[in-house]
């Protein structure tokens, strides 16, 4: 975009690139807040249950650049969840939510949704949730 423009002009411009990017980030994060959060309700009632998730990602760069994990008690919990369709239907349901949200579709179609347990965190990582993840 800027490629055209001489290096000096580039130079300024970026500070106001980075904060363009941060509101962008802020509000796409707020986003997907509320999209977890309607997914979340939307399966409260299934089992077995999501103890914990979380978001990331640079989605402000570009929509695709975000991942969500839910995550399961037990490894066995998981493959429950994956038998009887319920991390599918987290899948299709997070990248519904995250459209109707306000979220860009193209990012809700190419973003990752992930699955664990916190027992193979534990087990691969002594319950470190950074070291795991990253």
């Amino acid at each position: 975009m800027y490629s055209r423009l001489p290096l000096v002009v580039r130079k300024a411009l970026y500070p106001l690139e980075l904060r363009v990017r941060a509101i962008r980030q802020r509000r796409l994060d707020s986003i997907v807040k509320s999209a977890i959060m309607e997914v979340l309700n939307s399966v409260a009632e299934r089992n077995p249950q999501i103890v914990k998730h979380f978001s990331y990602g640079a989605s402000a760069l570009h929509p695709r650049h975000l991942v969500t994990w839910y995550i399961f008690r037990t490894d066995a919990d998981l493959e429950e969840a994956r038998g009887s369709g319920l991390t599918a239907d987290l899948d299709s349901l997070t990248r519904a939510e995250l459209t109707s949200c306000g979220y860009p579709s193209s990012g809700a179609g190419a973003m990752y949704v992930s699955f664990t347990s916190e027992e193979d965190v534990n087990n691969k990582a002594g319950g470190n949730y950074w070291l795991y993840f990253k």
